[in-house]
């Protein structure tokens, strides 16, 4: 009896010491090679090397995992990004970081070994998406979705603001499906903002009118009225406007322009709500005071401040925009790499998980990752959070 336990006890201790065996062979899994398809020269150079400066943070994190990143320089060009991909393949590489656009990943889809890598672009395009692609840009849907509430909370019809290209095009037509639009006003270039701010407001016609009523009390001889003239000359118009919200899908100057002009013609926001998309809590708009109680979709801002502190004490300026993205992209692509077994991704590892990124919460599904964003509003030179609708 005592000769099967030790017997069994010596086999127990066996499978035990395989175990160990096999754990172990899968914590020293093949390190994590990928290339960064980025534009390190070139017009887009400055973008291209804030996105690395992200991954590099990001990899100095994960010091306890063996990733490895191979710059390529796409030249800001889709010749440059065709030359680097297969630059990147010749050293066996198949795990892509970029490009930046979708325009530049579709020029290397005919070329050999496409359809066997694995791309995690900052592209927010959602349609016609690459099976071995995951577009990680904050898309429309998700903007869209952080609004819907917004939107639909008041009756009254919406004026619909914003340059004329593809982009706003497609907002309009999704803006449409959540709310009345009064009016569509397309700019081709910057010079046409102001034309189009004095049509969307009316101006012509209310300061017309306003200046018939100064002179009609003037020249009515009382006194009361003459008062209330003087009065009425201090301001352009005595009319409101005939609607209660702008939305806007600009960025930059465009939007500050777009909203200052607006205010120059009597429709400011004390009596009209603006609300555009992601501005990425650009400092620039904190600035100009037309900008008040601007209203847009985005990421969680104290994680953004968190990061962007963490940037900046490196490199000394302050996060932009998308370069953002890469503190959730990298993670997430070693913390899927480093629990499978086998040395290489597929959409189905991503596919319909939700992941609490370092940005906020986001769900990869039909090749995109879907964010549940927060609305933010300028309010005394602050980005204020607001509750959701």
């Amino acid at each position: 009896m005592y000769r099967i336990l030790i017997i069994n006890l010596k086999f127990i201790l066996i499978l035990i010491f395989i175990c160990f065996l096999s754990k172990s062979s899968y914590a020293q899994k093949s390190e994590l090679k990928i290339a960064a398809l980025l534009p390190l020269s070139g017009k887009y150079a400055d973008l291209g090397k804030r996105i690395l400066n992200t991954i590099q943070i990001t990899i100095f994190e994960l010091d306890n995992l063996d990733i490895q990143i191979y710059p390529f320089d796409t030249k800001s060009s889709n010749l440059g990004a065709r030359e680097a991909f297969i630059k990147a393949r010749e050293k066996n590489l198949n795990i892509f970081v970029g490009p930046i656009t979708s325009e530049t990943l579709s020029g290397l889809v005919e070329i050999d070994g496409f359809q066997k890598s694995f791309f995690f672009t900052f592209s927010n395009k959602e349609n016609k998406v690459p099976s071995n692609v995951i577009n990680f840009g904050i898309n429309l849907s998700s903007e869209i979705e952080a609004l819907k509430g917004l939107l639909k909370t008041r009756k009254d019809k919406i004026i619909f603001f914003g340059r004329d290209n593809y982009f706003s095009k497609i907002a309009f037509e999704r803006i449409k499906s959540n709310v009345k639009v009064k009016e569509k006003y397309l700019y081709k270039n910057f010079k046409e903002i102001n034309k189009l701010s004095l049509k969307a407001t009316n101006f012509s016609y209310r300061n017309k009118k306003h200046l018939n009523q100064i002179k009609k009390l003037k020249a009515s001889g009382d006194e009361s009225d003459s008062n209330f003239a003087k009065e009425l000359e201090k301001h352009d118009t005595s009319e409101g406007v005939n609607f209660k919200r702008v939305f806007m899908p600009s960025f930059n100057n465009d939007l500050i322009a777009s909203i200052s002009f607006f205010d120059f013609y009597d429709a400011d926001y004390k009596s009209v709500q603006f609300i555009t998309f992601n501005q990425w809590f650009n400092k620039k708009l904190l600035i100009e005071p037309s900008l008040e109680n601007l209203i847009f979709p985005s990421i969680n801002f104290e994680s953004f401040k968190d990061l962007n502190k963490k940037y900046k004490k490196i490199y000394g300026h302050d996060i932009k925009n998308i370069e953002i993205l890469a503190f959730d992209m990298i993670p997430l692509i070693a913390s899927t790499w480093f629990n499978k077994e086998e040395n290489y991704l597929q959409i189905s590892d991503f596919q319909n998980f939700t992941f609490k990124g370092k940005t906020g919460s986001f769900k990869i599904k039909q090749n995109k990752a879907n964010y549940n964003l927060n609305l933010y509003k300028i309010k005394k030179s602050k980005f204020i959070k607001l509750k959701k609708i």
